[in-house]
């Protein structure tokens, strides 16, 4: 404890609480349950009702607050100052929930004292029946009074309710006695940390996307209670919240409980939510990455050595499937992602895999030797090249498909352009592509029209075409149609029939 000097305020609080005292003690006395026993609380009234006869006799009082029951003695010394108010320096003492302040009145404990002085605020009452806890009674401050349940833990309905409204995160009360965070009532699998509560039939849970490191959710539900044993009225659980598909030879089916030294340290206010999560994770990750076999996890779900499955998990594209089956093979224990993506696996790989992602994915050796040069230089840019890369190198494989051609006439050279666009990069690309290469006039205009009823772009761009072009292109959308979205293989043949039936001849040759 430390000392500090008391003020005229502090003086002032004292007489006006040692005043309504000398009128009643039952503000010193909590409100008792039906599983209460009385007999104990009996005894202090008939102590403290003893001292209160005596309250305008200072010697009398003085001799009772050298002995007696803590509370008593307390009790005693504050009414003997209000007869001869010279107050003495405040002390301050330490608190799980803070510091305290209290005036030593006599010789009873701080926490007798605190209690007596400050029994307007429930909170500090409580402070005073802690050595009752200890001997199995349950106390519980609300904003309306402390309650007392005796040895039962069952909380008053007015605490949880007042509780509820003082958590340190938005939760929510599910139907079987659960108070957790949004993402766990979604069953996302994110870790997340547990305070258990069984008097009250409550489990509450936090999870680590919610949890803060300047919030503790043991200190929250806690507060305001004293029961006889803290660590068995609470207990704590962490959970890395996987769900595990591997089978029972998966390393996550035996991982760790949390250990008690990181208990300890919670129950101690020593680590907040996020920081015991954190903590346990890092207990934990060593027994993971021991595993003899691969464990690959990806959004919370364990696959285990499973890695097909975990491969078919990412929905990878044909060029990042390629590139994954050629670099997964030689990843060895505990490999993790927070989203089931190829591209996050991607980027995890590539400090170690680089030039063989790239050459799975791009097939030019100087293009793929350009780009590691490109992502290395901007490391936080890898997954963004790798998408553009697989994008170009989809592309010119869909565009090598494609036969080529010589000679072709200009009307040829327009609904390549628009199918090569619509195959590679998609019905906007083709629309813009025809919208720039459509002539003023020709016979392009009316195959243009087919093409973008074929897109399903053709009410936009109606009003720029002659009522001769509009019907010219209903006649050839089928056809169009046919040409944008036929196999490679069948692309020449579809190309014809569409020129053909647009009375375009001699339209090109194949190379």
């Amino acid at each position: 404890m430390r000392a500090r000097r008391a003020s005229g305020g502090r003086e002032g609080e004292l007489l006006r609480s040692a005043s309504k005292l000398r009128h009643s003690v039952d503000p010193l006395i909590p409100k008792l349950g039906e599983e209460c026993p009385t007999d104990r609380f009996d005894k202090l009234r008939a102590g403290l009702e003893k001292v209160r006869e005596f309250r305008d006799d200072k010697a009398r009082l003085d001799k009772v607050s050298r002995w007696e029951d803590d509370l008593v003695r307390a009790y005693a010394g504050l009414l003997s100052f209000y007869l001869e108010p010279e107050l003495p320096g405040v002390l301050v003492a330490p608190f799980p929930g803070g510091e305290v302040s209290f005036a030593p009145l006599g010789s009873a404990p701080k926490e007798a004292q605190i209690a007596v002085q400050q029994f307007a605020d429930p909170k500090r009452l409580m402070i005073g029946y802690l050595s009752w806890a200890r001997k199995g009674y349950h106390f519980f401050a609300t904003p309306d009074g402390l309650y007392c349940s005796g040895p039962s833990a069952k909380p008053p309905g007015s605490f949880l309710r007042s509780q509820l409204e003082d958590l340190p995160y938005r939760l929510e009360p599910t139907r079987d006695g659960r108070v957790e965070c949004t993402h766990l009532a979604h069953r996302e699998p994110v870790p997340w940390v547990a305070v258990l509560w069984p008097g009250a039939e409550r489990v509450f849970r936090v999870c680590r996307a919610c949890a803060k490191s300047d919030r503790q959710l043991l200190a929250s539900i806690s507060r305001g209670v004293a029961v006889p044993d803290p660590e068995k009225a609470f207990p704590v659980e962490v959970s890395l919240n996987v769900d595990c598909r591997g089978g029972p030879g998966c390393v996550h089916h035996s991982v760790p409980e949390l250990p008690r030294s990181l208990r300890k340290s919670y129950l101690f206010g020593r680590l907040s939510d996020a920081e015991l999560i954190d903590a346990y994770r890092a207990e934990v990750r060593p027994v993971l990455e021991r595993s003899r076999t691969p464990v690959f996890v990806a959004g919370g779900v364990c696959y285990g050595n499973h890695r097909s499955e975990f491969l078919d998990a990412l929905r990878p594209t044909p060029e990042e499937r390629k590139a994954l089956e050629e670099t997964l093979p030689e990843v060895a224990g505990l490999f993790e992602v927070d989203e089931p993506a190829a591209s996050r696996v991607l980027e995890k790989l590539w400090p170690t895999h680089a030039e063989k992602i790239v050459s799975a994915i791009v097939p030019d050796p100087a293009e793929a030797e350009r780009l590691v040069r490109e992502a290395r230089a901007s490391p936080g840019r890898v997954s963004e090249l790798l998408r553009r890369a697989a994008r170009e190198t989809h592309e010119k494989t869909l565009l090598r498909e494609l036969p080529r051609y010589e000679s072709l006439a200009p009307e040829a050279v327009f609904v390549d352009a628009v199918a090569r666009s619509f195959r590679s990069q998609g019905a906007k690309a083709a629309e813009k592509q025809l919208l720039q290469t459509l002539p003023r006039e020709g016979k392009q205009r009316g195959i243009g029209y087919g093409l973008l009823i074929a897109l399903d772009q053709e009410r936009p761009h109606a009003w720029q075409f002659t009522e001769t072009d509009r019907q010219f292109g209903q006649s050839l959308a089928p056809l169009a149609k046919r040409a944008l979205e036929v196999p490679s293989g069948e692309y020449h043949e579809a190309l014809a029939a569409l020129l053909g039936a647009a009375g375009v001849t001699n339209w090109g040759v194949r190379a």
